[in-house]
């Protein structure tokens, strides 16, 4: 075949390209890990990055041998018909790039229409999949169209934001620097849905990067350019691949700026007045932000008109799916009411962070997510168990970090958990929320000084 084409991840030049790939980001990597010599995150980073390295390859094989064609394949094929393009116009870099969407007077729509797949150019007609490729296509140009030098390099941006959430907690919370590593960098999640040719992957490191810039900027108040540009490249980013991760973090983050504010009034009927005002400032915000997302056809799905008809049909989406039919389940119906979801938000936070059960694990690739959902469910089960229920949320609602990271990690989680009928997708959408879930309940713990900030369980089982 004179062409690369996605039903193959593998191709006979990776034996160039891939240690070359290698090589270059182990240098970048080896150079960036000496700013933090002497300091005890030093001995995290090179492990972190490594570990996405082996979880790349791992992926790639699962993608290619048992998952057999996926959406990774479809992301894959438009690189390959843009690095296509590229290469026999460079001029078509601008016609890529400069084009928010992909229309059918686009030069390079022919590359999508009579590629070997020939319904990319359907796939690529919605904004958010055509953002995708994009993104990845100077790793193409740069390394042979390698999707392993793809993924590796798409792993480095995942692990960059993933690193920054581990320092802004860290620069908070430096005694529990174990504790922050394990929930930022090596949930089993993180690692093998944050490295392949994926959304989640862009949105993972773009969430890192603009959170962490936020924490510079908004909390610890100091200003430097580059976290003006990556908070700004990482919104962006998130407004047009996940608009729905960013208006969440947007909202926990501002509740966080508050609560860091409530604590200086010192009149409390004053405090309670500002929090009502604040409150309800915050509700009429949101309502204009979510129609002025309306307004865009790429976030139209947020409309208070349309927020539940969009959860009803990402339910369909998964009733009608016959691809992996056996992961799915079921979940709460919503009807046509607000209040239907909210009954349903219940058990969508349940799905996302307490499931599979046992009784849910069909597959080898399941165990994972199952150990990793019954360490949720261990730790929160602990926490109830020895701080109490009440003085548990109490610790939550006295401590503006523990706050943003909860509100973050429940609102998202349950919206996401009850509109997703599909383990395998479940745990990808939903790997934004689980270093926050993890996080809040670490803070818990040691906030009530019942818990060591060295081990998790105990001695034994670290």
């Amino acid at each position: 075949m004179e062409e690369y084409t996605s039903y193959s991840l593998l191709w006979p030049d990776d034996i160039i390209w891939v240690p070359f790939c290698l090589l270059v980001l182990a240098i970048f990597v080896y150079k960036r890990q000496q700013k933090y010599k002497g300091t005890p995150i030093q001995k995290y980073f090179l492990p972190a990055f490594y570990l996405r390295i082996v979880f790349a390859v791992v992926f790639t094989l699962v993608s290619q041998y048992y998952f057999i064609f996926a959406d990774t394949n479809h992301y894959y094929q438009a690189v390959l018909d843009m690095h296509k393009a590229v290469h026999e116009d460079y001029g078509h870099l601008k016609d890529i790039y400069f084009n928010l969407e992909l229309t059918r007077d686009n030069p390079v729509f022919p590359y999508f229409l009579y590629d070997a797949l020939g319904i990319t150019h359907l796939y690529m007609f919605d904004v958010t999949n055509y953002f995708t490729p994009k993104f990845a296509l100077p790793f193409s140009l740069i390394f042979g169209k390698s999707y392993l030098a793809i993924s590796f390099c798409l792993s480095l941006w995942a692990f960059g934001g993933c690193w920054r959430l581990f320092k802004m907690f860290y620069k908070m919370y430096p005694h529990l620097h174990k504790k922050i590593a394990i929930a930022c960098l090596f949930l089993p999640s993180l690692l093998f849905w944050g490295v392949g040719l994926l959304k989640d992957t862009i949105c993972l490191g773009a969430m890192g990067y603009s959170l962490y810039a936020a924490y510079n900027l908004f909390i610890v108040k100091k200003y430097r350019h580059a976290d003006v540009f990556f908070l700004l490249f990482g919104a962006y980013m998130l407004f047009y691949l996940k608009a729905y991760i960013l208006i969440s973090l947007m909202a926990a983050f501002m509740l966080w700026i508050f609560m860091q504010v409530r604590v200086l009034i010192a009149d409390r009927i004053l405090r309670q007045i500002t929090t009502i005002l604040v409150v309800g400032i915050a509700g009429a915000a949101a309502f204009l932000v979510i129609q002025g997302f309306a307004s865009s056809e790429i976030t139209s799905q947020f409309t208070t008109d349309n927020i539940v008809k969009a959860a009803q049909d990402q339910q369909q989406t998964f009733v009608q799916n016959k691809i992996g039919s056996g992961s799915n389940f079921k979940v709460a119906a919503v009807e046509n009411t607000v209040g239907s979801m909210a009954a349903a938000f219940p058990l969508g936070v349940v799905n996302t962070f307490y499931r599979p059960f046992p009784w849910d694990v069909s597959s080898p690739f399941m165990v994972l997510s199952f150990l990793e959902s019954f360490a949720f469910l261990s730790l929160t089960l602990m926490g109830f168990k020895k701080i109490g229920f009440k003085k548990f949320f109490n610790l939550i609602a006295s401590d503006p970090v523990i706050s943003f990271a909860f509100v973050f990690a429940i609102v998202f989680g349950g919206f996401v958990g009850m509109t997703t009928g599909n383990f395998g997708a479940l745990n990808r959408y939903k790997i934004p929320a689980l270093p926050f879930y993890a996080m809040f309940i670490f803070l818990v713990m040691d906030k009530s000084g019942k818990f060591s900030p060295q081990y998790i369980f105990n001695k034994k089982f670290f």
